[in-house]
């Protein structure tokens, strides 16, 4: 591990050394792409050869990966987005089939990371260790290219109730969009409750514990969830639906004074977004919050509600209209209370990704 001027030494000199030569070149050559800007740069070094530069989608990795449910590949097989659940490793870069030293960058918001390895170059070649590190930045693309398919679609996910949740990215979320464009609004709807199951909304509530203003609120979340199990919807929803105002306005309180606070729930849900992106941020997590917060203010988690006889909708709780008492069978599903709990976790992510920067 580098201190801060060990990696800007490095940097500087992968800069100096190869990158910027290679930008030189192509713009001299004419192949430099208007409005070109490096996501990735990968710096392949035979020994018998020159360096070999190559920028963004001109990088081809060897991947292992995990396929989506009910998904199969054959060699030579274009694969989609939304066959593809997770990136678990990829293989050494290799020049006609023989392993080669390489520098890796990979560049997330004004962050960069950098990837070295020397090794296939000398006579004692260590094992190859950095095939699930380099993965994990492969799978942040996927995530990125699933957000701006969300953008595409964002309306739609809107109407059956659902946002850039976190839990669900790159997939189910990919295949939802999928779903969606086709026009299978029940088969999207099943893929979310394939993919939540009881079990898994444990999982995820587990890491939120952490977080003070989830723990004390952990007996009233875990009864929630018992009752979510046993398929006692409307006990699950009345449970938790105040809590997302109750979460958002204690964070907010540890932020600013009291009496700067907005009262609403409106008020506050937008004070809380300038608060959580008011530094530097990565594309993904500004897009995970503004899709939420969007979600909650004009989508239907704070819809009017206006008169007591007038159709409710369905695609998730609405505060208003369960918390003055208004009751509807079609509101107390499996897929609004497991949206329920994919809301406290989106919470739970954009918080503990602003206390760590």
């Amino acid at each position: 591990m580098l201190d801060p001027e060990g990696a800007r030494n490095l940097f500087d000199q992968i800069q100096k050394i190869w990158i910027e030569p290679e930008i030189m070149r192509r713009q001299q050559t004419g192949t430099l792409m208007k409005g070109f800007r490096i996501r990735h740069c990968l710096i392949r070094l035979p020994t018998d050869k020159p360096p070999i530069v190559e920028f963004n989608d001109e990088i081809h990795w060897i991947a292992s990966v995990k396929k989506a449910p009910g998904t199969s590949f054959e060699k030579g097989q274009q694969v989609f987005i939304h066959e593809v659940e997770e990136i678990r490793t990829v293989q050494r870069p290799e020049v006609n089939g023989k392993p080669v030293a390489f520098v890796f960058l990979h560049w997330e918001g004004n962050s960069c990371n950098i990837f070295f390895d020397f090794s296939p170059n000398v006579l004692h070649q260590v094992g190859w260790y950095l095939g699930e590190e380099i993965a994990k930045c492969l799978h942040s693309v996927l995530v990125d290219k699933t957000l701006l398919v969300y953008d595409d679609l964002q309306s739609q996910l809107q109407k059956i109730g659902l946002w850039a949740a976190p839990a669900l990215l790159p997939y189910p979320l990919s295949k939802i969009a999928k779903q969606l464009k086709e026009g299978d609004i029940e088969g999207a709807r099943a893929i979310l409750l394939e993919r939540c199951t009881s079990d898994y909304l444990e999982g995820l509530s587990k890491k939120w514990w952490s977080l003070k203003h989830f723990s004390t609120k952990k007996t009233l979340i875990q009864n929630a969830l018992v009752a979510h199990k046993e398929g006692k919807y409307d006990l699950s929803i009345h449970a938790l639906l105040p809590q997302i105002e109750g979460i958002i306005t204690d964070w907010v309180y540890t932020k600013m004074p009291e009496n700067e606070i907005p009262w609403r729930m409106g008020s506050k849900t937008k004070k809380f977004h300038d608060l959580v992106l008011e530094q530097t941020t990565v594309f993904s997590y500004e897009k995970i919050v503004n899709s939420a917060i969007d979600f909650i203010l004009g989508g239907p988690v704070l819809k009017t509600f206006k008169r007591w006889v007038e159709q409710i909708d369905q695609a998730f709780p609405n505060r208003n209209v369960v918390e003055h008492g208004k009751y509807d069978d079609s509101l107390f599903t499996a897929d609004n209370s497991t949206k329920l709990f994919l809301l406290l976790d989106t919470l739970s992510y954009i918080i503990s990704w602003h206390s760590k920067k």
